[in-house]
This record gives C-alpha cells, sequence and structure tokens, in this order.
C-alpha cells in the first residue's frame, strides 16, 4: 500500500509540474504573439498557428507584450488601446483599410507606451489618417512608411504631455491641405516631438506643429530630415494660444511653397541651424520676431530667400 501510494504522490507531482509549464507556456504565448498574411484569426497567434489580423492579435497580448510580424500580409486595420509594441523585420506589413478614419487608432492609458516598427500604411487616397494619435504616454514609429492618406500621422492628445518620437521614416501624398505630420494638442495638452532621419514629401504641409488648439506647450526637435515638394511648408509652426518650441538641425527644406513658415506664433521659439532651404517660392517666411539662426544655415535660390530674426549661439 506504502509503494502504490508512493506511485500516486509521484504521478500527481508530475501533473502538476505539467500544469505549470503549461500555464508559462500560455503566459508566454499571450505575451508574444505573431501574425501572417497567411494566418487564421483564431487561439493565442502563437508562432506556429499566426492570425491574420493585427486587431485579433493585439487583443490575445498582454500589456507590454509585442505583435511580431512572421509573413507579409495586409493586416489592418486596428485600434490599440494597451502598451504594445508591432514588429516587422523582413516581412512586409501593410495596412491599406481603415476603421473611425485612421488605419491605425492610439487611444490607450495615460501610462501606455506604442512600438510601430516596419509598416507600410497605404490609403490609397481615401479620407482616411495613417495614425491618429487621440491618447497614450509616447509613440514611437520607426522604420515606416505612410502615404496617401489625409495626416500621416495626427498626433492629437487631450490631456497630459506625450512624446511622438519618429525615426527613419517616410510620408509622402498626403491629400489637398494635408500633412505629413501634424502635431496638434487641445486644451491643456502639451507635446515632445523628436522627428530624426524622416523625408515628407509631396503633401500640403510636409510638418505641421500647431498650438492653437492647447494652453499648453508643444517642444519639437527635428533632426537630419528633409521636407520636399509640398504645396504648403516643408515645416509649419503655429502656437497662437499655446507654445510651439522648435529646434531644427541639419536638415533640408526644398522646393515647397514656403520652406519654413511661422505663423501666428506669440510665445514659443524656432532655431535652425546647419540647414538647406533652397528651391522654395519663399525660403524663411517669418510672420513673428521668433526665428533665431545659428549663421550656420545655407538659405538661397528661393523665389524669395526671407531671414531670420536673430543670430543666437548653439548652446
Amino acid at each position: 500500500m506504502r509503494y502504490h501510494s508512493s506511485r500516486g504522490i509521484f504521478a500527481i507531482a508530475i501533473a502538476i509540474a505539467f500544469g505549470l509549464l503549461a500555464g508559462a507556456t500560455t503566459a508566454q504565448a499571450a505575451n508574444e504573439s505573431w501574425v501572417s498574411g497567411n494566418g487564421n484569426d483564431a487561439g493565442t497567434c502563437p508562432r506556429t498557428a499566426p492570425c491574420r489580423t493585427f486587431q485579433f492579435a493585439h487583443d490575445q497580448t498582454n500589456n507590454n507584450g509585442a505583435i511580431n510580424v512572421l509573413a507579409s500580409g495586409n493586416f489592418g486595420p486596428l485600434t490599440i488601446s494597451k502598451p504594445i509594441s508591432i514588429v516587422a523585420q523582413g516581412a512586409e506589413a501593410v495596412i491599406n483599410t481603415a476603421a473611425n478614419g485612421a488605419a491605425i487608432t492610439v487611444q490607450a492609458g495615460g501610462g501606455a507606451n506604442v512600438s510601430l516598427r516596419g509598416l507600410t500604411i497605404d490609403m490609397r487616397g481615401t479620407g482616411n489618417k495613417g495614425i491618429n494619435f487621440l491618447s497614450g504616454a509616447a509613440l514611437h514609429v520607426w522604420d515606416t512608411v505612410i502615404r496617401k492618406t489625409t495626416d500621416g500621422i495626427s498626433f492629437a492628445p487631450a490631456s497630459g504631455t506625450p512624446e511622438l518620437y519618429v525615426a527613419n521614416s517616410i510620408f509622402e501624398d498626403a491629400a489637398g491641405a494635408s500633412q505629413g505630420i501634424i502635431v496638434v494638442p487641445s486644451g491643456s495638452a502639451g507635446a515632445r516631438v523628436v522627428l530624426n532621419s524622416i523625408r515628407a514629401e509631396n503633401s500640403g504641409n510636409g510638418v505641421l506643429f500647431d498650438g492653437g488648439s492647447t494652453t499648453g506647450s508643444i517642444n519639437a526637435t527635428v533632426r537630419d530630415s528633409v521636407f520636399a515638394g509640398n504645396t504648403g511648408s516643408g515645416i509649419a509652426v503655429s502656437d497662437d494660444g499655446g507654445v510651439a518650441n522648435v529646434m531644427i538641425d541639419r536638415s533640408a527644406m526644398v522646393n515647397n511653397t514656403s520652406g519654413l513658415s511661422i505663423v501666428n506664433a506669440n510665445n514659443g521659439d524656432v532655431w535652425i541651424g546647419d540647414s538647406t532651404v533652397t528651391g522654395n517660392g519663399t525660403g524663411l517666411n517669418n510672420g513673428s520676431n521668433l526665428l533665431v539662426s545659428y549663421g550656420t544655415n545655407q538659405v538661397n535660390g528661393n523665389g524669395t530667400d526671407g531671414a531670420a530674426n536673430g543670430v543666437g549661439t548653439m548652446k
């Protein structure tokens, strides 16, 4: 009896161990989900059985987890409501359909960081945004192409001071007077922005920093970037009501109607250094006394070059 009892206890222990391992596997699957163009929206989206859409995978993935693209496909649209990452490397991750006016809507909690890497968003000239950020702590966009949208990225928080970081990305062919990127907080919200190594082309404005709807502050840095062929401005700044402080470094504004425009700006400052402004109808279109040059720019070959209103010293 003791022998059989020991065997029973041993069997129970084995069963418990396997149960714990199964629980660990399930938890791991929920932290790392996978999608494929040949997938199926079922289960928890493990690598061995990837799902078909970002939205289904998002709903199966834990907070602070990641959706990984296993094989190329069209995976949208998507509403993000939690801290999460999407990673596409070695596969084409396309979104060319929209829901509620955008390919991706970010409407997450105040502490949520959202990271998007390697996406191709093409709204095919429809009246939809690429990424519409409404709430969250931060949006990081890397190695992404967004084209034929209304606004490529609309960063429009209504509270807090969330962060927008964009690197190595392309924004092109936004319809009509739309923007490659628009930063437009409202209420008392602010925004902290870094745009590094981006191209914004053939849109209304390449980038618009608009503080006119907020009493908060926009603090932005643009570096190593190109703004070309836009029917409005390469970079436009307006802070009527709020504050927009923008640093432009080692960037080019070329063949736009205006290279750099500052309009309705009363409260912030714009600094520019080591940058090229050429081929525009107006190079520096400064309607205020807020544009400070470090004296290291090349502003020539425009219909009207324009000029900065002050010379500063790099600190």
